[in-house]
């Protein structure tokens, strides 16, 4: 077999890779002793700062100790501080191998045309930065970052002692380079933050570069947040805060990628940019879907902020949302405690997408990007102990406001409805020397001043009162009192916090019911028997949760007269899991006669049981008896897809495909354009067709049939259909017969082709003409491949003719 081969030497980043990594150091960072940091200190060699600028490379170092000697290269990393406390114009450069630095009190400034204060340079070069102590970077040239960190680089920041207690601030000049990040038309390197409180912005209005991220025209390439405390300010420019540069071009198909997993996050850009305040930076009109196709912002947790000029709250990114690990859309919310403790209040908030430890903003706010429904958070105040609970309901289209208000409460808002039961189910008057049970209509749907459900019994019980005498109520249901009054008597209830519940105090009063004269009681009425059927069952919502699955159920209340009569204006109870609580409907009237819908929710992997029930009582002047109808379930998750493979298309066209899917699968396009009513679409055979470039996310599809739920598995996120730049087309010839036509490919990428020499010829190394790639032949298979193509190509074979 002939092997053609050509190849030049290609440079490999590490991408997301550094998200695990970072990952895996926060963890061994908690496992870490005081004396394993103290031992592990000692290993370091100390460089003075303020006796020189320091360089450290691949096994070699240039800088003086503590006590003036030369320094000698340290595998197990440097501790870089200053013997002095005044500035310094001595700069720090890293530029090869893998180093661990300890930044203990630096103050460096530099001059207009200076170096960077920090830079991280050569690709391939990791750094691990703890902080201890107040740092402070100021760069006094426009086109360098006050932190560079170079394309093909690392930075991973942390402190000492896990703690945020340490800090960075870096001063841009607010020229062409970012704060932290890329230099002038550069990208920036991937930066991972895990602790520390980090303050990235600019000295002066009129940057290009992104305070955290590329310079002018530069992407901001990977950048995760897994805690800390991050500021970046970008508001007197035109670039994100976090992300890429400003640039009329687009950053020529490089990406930037932002991942927010903790940590506490405030951002501020100018006053209704047409950009991204985490993402990407101003870009002419004619490049905006291109950069928003490249640009990836993901949230699992932390709390997020974005600011404008004026401090008003704005949107993290212009015109769409961003999305979690799952792909599910996600929605700012702003949560205020209930008493609006102090700016800066530390406090721990709980909530589905995880938990953090943040400080109160804005007069007692907690801001989360939470996905559409109803969400439950939890905050605690770390400096009183106190609990908070609210529900944050968040709709599809709440895009439109730059946050949803909602309310963290310790207080009972709901207040005791009271009705009065008696033998005959009409008359709901209290009379003297008749008995009658009062009852709390409304018993468990009570709910806090946060609209939090919360649990009767556990959370709160209910308090008789006689005129102002608080009484007992019946032993074997508090919640209801059985009297015989007298003419006058008045009862009335509250809602009372229990112990060790989530509220505190009481609510309001009821309104009181008022004994009258007497009253001969009701005679009890035969009643018809009643009959419920179910019409449907697992209507599913357009999206459903893969999470936790819902079943609809829609069913119709009839008597059992032989004539299926509905009826009307009837309240069914609707029962889960074996739970004494219940949720309440009226059957319909009309064409909707005795018919009534409830969906099951919160349905978790696992078995279930509903029951849905009418308890008897008069309608339309009729007695019924009751009826009811119950059915066990399971609920299983499958695992999300995987295995998928992409070919690219270009811009403005649709001929991208992903393989590997099949038709128990659905499929979203998540960008450019995540918005209202987002589009689910069925995969039709095994190849996901006619796409353009884009970002896509794929799951199984949810399934019912009866005794099994199928969940929706996650959604597989971010299968990249990339954009081509370039197209390789086979030239024809007589000598040669090509069996793949013209192929798109992305800038950087490989295509294959069949081809095979005519009868009478052969193909020789010197026959295949190819310009801007590396390439193979295959002639045993006539497999033809290119790699690392850099241009639009047209393959040209003359084959040898066989003497």
């Amino acid at each position: 077999m002939q092997q053609i081969t050509k190849r030049r030497p290609v440079l490999q980043g590490k991408g997301f890779k550094l998200a695990a990594l970072a990952s895996v150091l926060a963890l061994l960072l908690t496992l870490v002793s005081p004396a394993g940091y103290t031992s592990a200190q000692a290993l370091k060699t100390t460089l003075d700062l303020a006796k020189g600028s320091i360089k450290i490379g691949n096994g070699t170092v240039t800088g003086k100790t503590a006590t003036g000697a030369a320094a000698v290269y340290n595998g197990n990393g440097y501790i870089i501080t200053s013997s002095t406390s005044s500035e310094t114009a001595n700069t720090i450069t890293i530029s090869g191998g893998s180093t661990e630095i300890e930044l203990k009190n630096v103050k460096i400034s530099t001059g207009y045309s200076s170096a960077s204060p920090i830079s991280i340079e050569n690709a391939g070069t990791i750094v691990d930065l703890k902080l201890n102590g107040t740092s402070v970077l100021t760069s006094g040239n426009p086109k360098k970052a006050a932190f560079g960190v170079a394309e093909g680089t690392e930075l991973t920041i942390g402190t000492v002692d896990g703690s945020d207690n340490h800090t960075l601030t870096a001063n841009g000049y607010g020229g062409y380079a970012a704060a932290i990040g890329g230099n002038e038309a550069a990208a920036s390197g991937a930066i991972v933050i895990d602790e520390g409180t980090i303050i990235a912005k600019f000295a002066r209005s009129g940057n290009y570069g992104a305070a955290i991220g590329g310079g002018q025209g530069g992407a901001g390439g990977s950048i995760v947040i897994n805690g800390g405390t991050v500021t970046a300010e970008s508001y007197g420019g035109y670039a994100a805060a976090i992300g890429g540069g400003n640039s009329a071009a687009g950053y020529s198909g490089k990406a930037t990628e932002v991942t927010i997993n903790g940590g506490t996050v405030t951002t501020k850009i100018p006053n209704a940019a047409p950009y991204d305040s985490i993402g990407y930076g101003k870009v002419a009109s004619g490049y905006t879907a291109s950069v928003q196709a490249s640009t990836s912002v993901v949230v699992n947790g932390g709390s997020i902020i974005n600011r404008n000029d004026s401090s008003n709250i704005t949107t993290l990114l212009y015109k769409r949302q961003p999305v979690n690990a799952d792909g599910q859309p996600l929605y700012a919310a702003g949560i205020k405690l209930e008493d609006a403790p102090a700016n800066g209040t530390a406090v721990d908030v709980e909530y589905e997408g995880g938990s953090i430890r943040t400080n109160t903003l804005n007069g007692g706010y907690v801001y989360l990007f939470l996905p559409a429904g109803s969400n439950d958070v939890a905050i605690t105040r770390a400096d009183t102990g106190a609990a908070y609970y609210g529900t944050v309901t968040v709709a599809e289209g709440a895009a439109n406001s730059a946050f949803i208000a909602a309310i963290a409460s310790r207080t009972i808002k709901s207040v005791p409805v009271l009705a009065v039961q008696n033998a005959d189910i009409e008359d709901s008057d209290l009379n003297e020397g008749k008995p009658s049970v009062l009852a709390v209509s409304n018993y468990n749907e009570v709910v806090n001043a946060g609209g939090y459900a919360l649990q009767a019994g556990t959370d709160y019980v209910v308090q008789w009162y006689k005129g102002s005498t608080l009484i007992s109520g019946n032993s074997e249901d508090s919640s209801k009192l059985t009297v015989t009054p007298l003419t006058g008597d008045v009862y009335k209830a509250k809602f009372v916090a229990v112990s060790g519940g989530k509220v505190v105090g009481s609510s309001s009063f009821s309104a009181v019911k008022t004994s009258l004269g007497p009253k001969a009681g009701g005679i009890p009425v035969p009643g018809v028997p009643a009959k419920l059927s179910v019409t449907s069952e697992a209507e599913f919502t357009k999206q459903p949760d893969p999470t936790a699955g819902a079943i609809t159920y829609t069913v119709k209340l009839t008597s059992d007269d032989g004539l299926d009569t509905p009826i009307e204006g009837a309240t069914v109870r609707f029962y889960q899991d074996g739970s004494r609580n219940f949720y309440t409907r009226v059957t319909g009237t009309g064409d909707k006669a005795g018919l009534i819908s409830f969906t099951f929710s919160a349905l978790l992997p696992g078995e279930h049981s509903i029951r849905i029930a009418y308890e008897g009582g008069k309608a339309n002047g009729i007695s019924y008896e009751g009826a009811s109808y119950s059915k066990s379930f399971t609920v299983v998750k499958p695992d999300k897809p995987s295995g998928f493979t992409t070919i690219a298309a270009k811009t403005g066209t649709k001929n991208g495909k992903i393989f590997g899917a099949d038709e128990s699968q659905e499929y979203i396009k998540w960008i450019p354009q995540i918005g209202n009513n987002q589009q689910i679409y069925p995969v039709t055979g095994n190849v996901i067709d006619n796409l353009e470039p884009s970002l896509y996310s794929i799951r199984y599809k949810a399934s019912y049939d009866g005794d099994v739920y199928t969940l929706a598995s996650d959604y597989r996120y971010l299968v990249w259909v990339q954009t081509a730049q370039w197209t390789v087309t086979p030239v024809t010839s007589d000598s040669v017969v090509w069996e793949t036509g013209a192929v798109d490919v992305i800038a950087g990428g490989s295509a294959q082709f069949y081809v095979h020499a005519r009868e009478g010829y052969t193909i020789q190394a010197g026959d295949i003409q190819v310009k801007y790639a590396n390439y193979s032949y295959d002639s045993q298979t006539g497999l033809l491949s290119l790699d690392t193509i850099t241009s639009d190509i047209r393959i040209a074979i003359n084959a040898t003719p066989i003497e």
